[in-house]
């Protein structure tokens, strides 16, 4: 998987989840199912007992918030009040150490929660829409909350009403058979396959088509993260992605995935302006001419760091472990650091807690590859795609 050669790897494709006739509003009986699975999930989740009561929610990747509980609906969106955020050590899992900060009166996105609690123990509620770390996310819920964030009139609610606008554009189109996704597991281009799979469920539902897999293109870092090619593939599955890998560098790859991929026309691309070489791209920019020829699309082009985050936490979307542990920006083992600026009395603070974006790069090496974690890499060296 690593090295010279145009190796390829696909994973997740094909019909799996069992998607067929029914699902997504297409014939088939979808409505009897589908009635009774909601009955199924509003038995199962009930807070009303809990409510102006102190709990603990457990998200995916190990974040937990206690706070008094204000409210809930059944797609385990929950409102606390007086909410205090707990990390624990994500290098010692089992140590006592932890930290902790204030949040106030937050709502918590349910796609990423698994497990509310009293805070006595003394019962435990899993998210029926979540059975497992790395289970297939349940996307009417995942969709239906995105679209709620960006019915909200607050600056990041425009910055996803835009975002969602630009993919269901590129959907139109294109078609929903011809676009694919640059994913590497970064936090862009995580934000963006949360965003895409929103819009692409609404499109199908619309349109009465049963859900496909979302062919994700993967060029591959001579030496990555082991925890990044173990969130990759946690997202193959919560995502329900046909992922292809491509060994680097950049151009070949994607020469290489145009040649197997002919149908894809168009590629969403987690690119920001504030990326190096970004600043004059448009949401639509087409591939240098002498590169392979996609159109990409770059749904997040107008968002910051500090919006990346807030929309993550916002919505719910898990994200690499490696965030929590002083990463800001995610690169080849060999030339990425934890960013010196989150070093705080001896210990790294969260990639999120970093208080100037602009410092975002500082832990990335000046010999870094320009391959990104939003996917197609930022034409540092090599004018194709983008970074992370």
């Amino acid at each position: 998987m690593r090295g010279g050669g145009q190796q390829q790897h696909s994973r997740g494709g094909g019909q799996r989840g069992g998607y067929s006739q029914g699902r997504g509003g297409h014939p088939g009986g979808a409505d009897s199912r589908d009635n009774k699975e909601k009955r199924k999930r509003d038995a199962i989740f009930d807070l009303k007992k809990y409510s102006d009561k102190s709990i603990r929610v457990k998200f995916i990747g190990g974040r937990e918030v206690t706070g008094v509980l204000k409210g809930f609906d059944q797609l385990l969106n929950i409102v606390l009040d007086e909410a205090v955020e707990t990390m624990h050590d994500p290098e010692n899992p089992d140590s006592s150490e932890v930290q902790q900060r204030s949040v106030g009166l937050v709502v918590l996105r349910g796609p990423s929660i698994i497990l509310v609690s009293p805070t006595d123990g003394s019962e435990e509620i899993e998210n029926p829409f979540v059975q497992a770390d790395s289970a297939e996310l349940d996307f009417a819920s995942l969709s239906e909350a995105t679209y709620r964030l960006a019915d909200q009139a607050t600056p990041l609610g425009c910055k996803v009403a835009a975002a969602l606008g630009v993919i269901e554009e590129a959907v139109e189109r294109y078609g929903a058979e011809h676009v694919a996704l640059s994913f590497n597991g970064g936090k862009d281009c995580t934000a963006l396959m949360h965003l895409v799979r929103a819009a692409l469920h609404r499109h199908e539902t619309r349109h009465g088509i049963a859900s496909r897999p979302l062919v994700s293109l993967y060029v591959l870092y001579k030496r990555s993260f082991y925890e990044i090619d173990e969130f990759v593939k946690q997202s193959v599955r919560r995502y329900r992605l046909d992922l292809v890998e491509k060994s680097g560098p950049m151009k070949s790859g994607l020469e290489s995935f145009k040649a197997d991929h002919s149908q894809i026309k168009a590629i969403f691309v987690g690119t920001r302006k504030d990326d190096p070489y970004s600043s004059q791209l448009s949401s639509f920019s087409p591939t240098d001419s002498d590169w392979p020829q996609f159109m990409r699309v770059n749904p997040v082009l107008d968002w910051t760091f500090e919006d990346i985050w807030r929309y993550i936490h916002e919505d719910g979307v898990p994200y690499c472990c490696l965030y929590d542990q002083g990463y800001t920006s995610l690169g080849a083992v060999d030339t990425t650091t934890k960013n010196p600026a989150l070093l705080k009395d001896g210990k790294y603070q969260p990639a999120w807690s970093l208080a100037e974006g602009c410092l975002e790069r500082s832990g990335r090496s000046s010999t870094s590859s320009s391959s990104p974690a939003s996917g197609l890499p930022v034409p540092e060296k090599e004018p194709g795609l983008e970074r992370e």
